[in-house]
């Protein structure tokens, strides 16, 4: 297995974790709760935050899986 499959893999469960919180949140839940949640909480400097769970939502909503409503984040009803 190469680094990058390694990588894609690690992604891949990431976001099935991801997914999973909002499965059994249908309310929704903001960015800090989902790293709180899944212990990936991270800073850069001094302004950055939870930019790691940022990014992985980034990437969800990019394909679609999930919404945003204000600062919450949703399954999209037909993701999962």
């Amino acid at each position: 297995m190469t680094h990058r499959d390694k990588a894609q893999n690690g992604l891949r469960l990431l976001k099935e974790a991801v997914l999973g919180l909002l499965r059994d949140n249908p309310s929704g839940l903001g960015n800090a709760e989902i790293a709180d949640l899944l212990g990936i909480r991270s800073s850069f400097g001094k302004g950055a935050k939870d930019w790691f769970s940022w990014s992985l939502l980034g990437m969800l909503w990019n394909e679609k899986r999930i919404v945003r409503k204000g600062r919450r984040y949703l399954l999209n009803g037909s993701a999962y």
